[in-house]
Formats: structure tokens, sequence, C-alpha cells
């Protein structure tokens, strides 16, 4: 009987190569992690025909990389707020993680509560867009002990199916300054 695959063995590989700048061997993800080579290799097949990661063959390597999406690189991150502007979930590691943040860190809180006053017009375009039902850009620069970079964020309003505003989604692209 085949054995059933472990979800944490997946998150494990898929995380490894999110962190990972160059695409990886199945011989480094296995070091890397130590997890064996052939078990690596068949979440590897299975993580490719979800269409999550990628290979490319250079030479004789093979060389695996998740799958490219603007919201897995350092440049883009979407979040979603709710009607008072706190936001309810935030996807984007890669850009959050050279601001020193997670995805976790603004979980529940508007961006003021977590980086200081001076980050309220932030969320104040957020809530123009709640009371609005129109668009509005928030153009910022993010001063951090990890980088400072300027961030575009766009926000757009979340409507149910009823077409009543529930919140903002919001798109960011971060432009690293220093």
């Amino acid at each position: 009987m085949a054995k059933e695959l472990d979800p944490q063995t997946e998150k494990s590989i898929t995380a490894y190569l999110g962190q990972s700048l160059e695409s990886q061997t199945i011989t480094e993800i296995s070091r890397g992690l130590s997890i064996g080579r052939n078990t690596v290799a068949k979440y590897l097949e299975l993580l490719k025909y979800q269409g999550l990661v990628e290979q490319r063959i250079v030479g004789q390597a093979k060389l695996w990389s998740l799958t490219y999406t603007p919201f897995n690189s350092d440049k883009y991150g979407v979040s979603i707020r709710n009607l008072e502007g706190r936001h309810l979930y935030s996807y984007g590691a890669k850009s959050l993680s050279q601001f020193g943040f997670n995805e976790d860190t603004f979980n529940g809180k508007t961006t003021a509560e977590v980086l200081g006053d001076n980050y309220s017009d932030v969320d104040e375009m957020a809530l123009q867009t709640v009371q609005t039902g129109q668009p509005s850009v928030c153009k910022k620069v993010y001063n951090t002990d990890q980088a400072k970079g300027e961030v575009v964020q766009y926000f757009f309003p979340n409507m149910d199916s009823d077409g009543k505003i529930q919140g903002t989604i919001g798109f960011a692209m971060v432009s690293k300054t220093e």
C-alpha cells in the first residue's frame, strides 16, 4: 500500500524554495531540509503537477523553484481589510520580510497600530475606499530597522454578492530604496 503524503513535508519544501534566492537541485533541497532525496523528488513532481513549482534543466542539473507569480516576489503584496480598516489577511511574505514583517504582523490591526501614527494616512486611504466605494492610491516611504522603501498601495472596494462593501482589497508594490 502506498504511503500517505505528508502536508507538512510539502509545506517545508515550498517554504524552502520560497526563501531561496536561486533555483535548487533535489540534493540541495534534501540536504537543506534533512529529508530523503527520493522523498523530495516525489513531492517536487507532485508540486510540479499542481503548478506550484517549476523545473529548469541546465546541463545535467535539474533546478527547481517556485512557480513565479507576482505575489511570491519581493515586489508585490495583497491585503484584505474589514470595514474598520483592520487587516484580515496579508499575502506577500517576501515583500513583507524585507521590512522585518511576516504575513501575521498586521493581522487584526491597522497599519498605524503596527507602525505608528505617522502611517495613519495609509489607513485613511483604505477607509476612504470603504466610504466612497471608489478606488484610492497611497504612496508612502516605509522605514524600518530592516529596510527603507517606497510602497504604493492601491485600495479597491471588496463587495459581497449583493454589492455591499465589506472592506477593501489592497495591492502593494514595493520599490526598495535602501
